[in-house]
Order: C-alpha cells, then sequence, then structure tokens
C-alpha cells in the first residue's frame, strides 16, 4: 500500500500581515485550517509543519501537525521556491525518518478553504499522473483579453477570436495554488527543480475556495468566505 506524506508551508517572515499564519480566523489560527482538512481526509500517515517560526509550530503542533525538524533559514525568505523548501524537506524527512514515501501533498498555511474531498479525488488521479494541481475556471474567455502598449493603446491579444461568441470559446483554467499533489519518486527523477516536466491532471473547484492572503483587503475577504464556508473551530 502506497504512503502519503502531506507538508503544510508556513515561514514567519510575513511583511504586510505579520504573524499572519497564526492570526484569528474564524476563532483558529490560520494555519489549523488546512492541516484539520489533511487530519480529516484519512490519508496521511505523517503531516508535517514546514516553519523556521517556533510560534507557528505550536500552533500546527496544536491542530495536529508534526514538527520533527525546523525549515532552514536559507528557505525561508521571499526568494525561495516551492520546490526549493519541497526538495529540502524531503530530504530531511528522509534523513529523520530513513525513507521516503509514495507521494506527497504540498498544503500552504493559507489553503484555509481546502475540502477533504478534493484531497480525496486529487490521491486517486495520482494513479495515472505525476501531480495533481487545483484549478479554477477564468470568469471570462482569455482569448477575448487586451493588452496595454507603452502609448497607452489596447490591442486583443488574440485577435482571432474577436469575432468568436464567448460562449464558444474553449474554457480555459488557472492555477490557484491551493496544493500540489504529486509522486515524489517523479520528482526527483525530473530534477525536484520544478513541477512543469510533471505529467499533470487537475481538479476544478470554485473560486471561492482559493484566496492569496497577502494584504489586508485579501484579510477581509477571506473573512467573508470564513463564512460563507461557516468556517468555525
Amino acid at each position: 500500500m502506497s504512503e502519503n506524506i502531506c507538508i503544510i508551508m508556513a515561514r514567519g517572515g510575513s511583511k504586510r500581515i505579520p504573524h499572519k499564519n497564526i492570526r484569528q480566523l474564524g476563532g483558529a489560527p490560520l494555519v489549523s485550517w488546512p492541516i484539520r482538512t489533511a487530519v480529516a481526509s484519512g490519508i496521511f500517515k505523517h503531516i508535517l509543519i514546514s516553519t523556521e517560526d517556533q510560534k507557528i509550530a505550536e500552533a500546527a503542533q496544536a491542530a495536529g501537525a508534526e514538527f520533527p525538524f525546523a525549515r532552514p533559514t536559507e528557505f525561508a525568505n521571499d526568494y525561495a521556491t516551492t520546490t526549493d523548501v519541497l526538495r529540502t524537506v524531503l530530504h530531511q524527512w528522509q534523513q529523520f525518518s530513513g525513507n521516503l514515501p509514495d507521494y506527497c501533498c504540498c498544503l500552504y498555511g493559507t489553503s484555509i478553504f481546502i475540502q477533504e474531498k478534493h484531497l480525496q479525488q486529487s490521491r486517486r488521479l495520482l494513479d495515472s499522473a505525476d501531480l495533481v494541481m487545483a484549478v479554477s475556471e477564468y470568469p471570462h474567455p482569455i482569448q477575448r483579453a487586451l493588452k496595454m502598449d507603452i502609448h497607452g493603446d489596447f490591442q486583443y491579444l488574440h485577435p482571432e477570436f474577436v469575432k468568436t461568441r464567448t460562449q464558444d470559446c474553449p474554457k480555459t483554467f488557472y492555477d490557484i495554488g491551493l496544493f500540489y499533489y504529486f509522486s515524489i519518486a517523479a520528482f526527483f527523477e525530473h530534477g525536484a527543480e520544478s513541477f512543469i516536466p510533471l505529467h499533470k491532471k487537475a481538479i476544478i473547484v470554485p473560486r471561492t475556495c482559493a484566496v492569496d492572503i497577502d494584504t489586508e483587503e485579501d484579510w477581509a475577504w477571506a473573512e467573508i468566505l470564513a463564512q460563507y464556508h461557516r468556517l468555525t473551530k
């Protein structure tokens, strides 16, 4: 039987919203919500919190995560990529536990509206893919997008679609950054530098499940969505 691990990404250096990962939302620290969902999914043998911040670690442990080691400080800045951190944490875990699991799900501390069914569905899709991500449909066909030049003039990005009815344009989707669930073997076989080479599938989730919390305005929107999702401790 395959083994699955979940890594929650939550560093302590947020500048625009200080200490956002432990700020209260719905009566609990922000970081606790994705951890609770990961626990409730019943998929993961281990759920790790990847952070360099002790207060985040304590909040995560209270929600059900393990904190066997801290994230190295060189990967706790604005420039470390997701794959940089995952590569490091997986090596740390291998040294700590003596083995690597088959699959890893990378969740973010801000993935607060992820649902158990999203993780369960994604795990099933991994039987025929290297990586599964969450996407949402663009609210308006991107084939009808416009671009602005240096003079402030606008032109159609894809003029060949100008006369195409919006309902006839192919549906397009964007990565909402909710999670990345992947084969660890495939990740390292392709160099562990990027998810781009991996064979991908995706689950389509409503835009109400995606929120990128970087500003106070984002936080206000998250509080509205928390009421919509009835997110309470």
